[in-house]
């Protein structure tokens, strides 16, 4: 049995080797002069440039996938166990970053962003004392959301969209489809904080005043898994 796989971003190439793995015969197609999608990696004159993603969010995904071997695609239903990586090492070096970000503002200011709840507090505190409260109702959003929009839906099997209609109160009741950046504004008021905590779609391409509110359980994913950064470049 053959298998066309258009693309050869990581969600191309992921698809390709489970397929493979399956026991497919796998022919993957690109339209740019190399693999990578998102992750394409340019090179001009000496030096390496990533056109895409600079971090990595969830390393047991990689995992996941570099274990992936003839008969074993890895296709479970579970997220994945945290069992080291082992296998990644063998194709790349992640090293984790502390803090994930430094954020500086024009007026001399910045905002360290890590994985320490006590630390981020301080740090809310220190640049916007104001907005300490907003910070501790926007987790507890933003914690909901990664509960249900990642842990739970993110291995949810959608066949149908009666299947799709079933989550649709749920992600209302969140407010997982209204812009981000207008709910990041109910708690937070000082403008340095409302691009703290709603920045991070910028690193995919999205915009903080389009895509939805789910966006906001990026800080608890970042929180869970930490930042790591790819050696080498993606």
């Amino acid at each position: 049995m053959r298998a066309i796989v258009i693309g050869s971003g990581v969600g191309g190439l992921s698809a390709a080797i489970r397929l493979a793995a399956m026991g497919l015969q796998v022919l993957v197609l690109e339209k740019l002069p190399g693999p990578g999608g998102r992750a394409f990696v340019h090179r001009a004159e000496g030096f390496t440039f990533d056109m895409g993603p600079t971090v990595i969010t969830v390393p047991p995904f990689l995992e996941d996938l570099f274990a992936t071997a003839p008969g074993d695609p890895r296709l479970y239903p579970d997220f994945p166990e945290e069992e080291g990586l082992k296998h990644t090492e063998r194709y790349v070096r992640l090293v984790p970053l502390d803090p994930f970000y430094r954020l500086h503002f024009p007026d001399g200011t910045y905002f360290d962003y890590k994985d320490d709840p006590e630390h981020l507090e301080g740090e809310v505190a220190r640049l916007a004392p104001e907005d300490l409260e907003g910070y501790r109702r926007f987790e507890a959003h933003a914690k909901a959301l990664f509960q249900k929009g990642f842990l739970e839906l993110g291995f949810t099997h959608f066949g149908s969209l009666l299947d799709l209609l079933k989550v649709a109160p749920d992600l209302l009741r969140l407010d997982a489809v209204r812009p981000l950046f207008g709910v990041v504004s109910r708690y937070f008021k000082n403008p340095k904080t409302r691009q703290i905590f709603s920045f991070e779609p910028l690193l995919i391409g999205g915009n903080p005043l389009q895509v939805p509110a789910l966006y906001a359980m990026i800080h608890f994913v970042e929180r869970r898994w930490g930042v790591h950064f790819a050696m080498g470049g993606t």
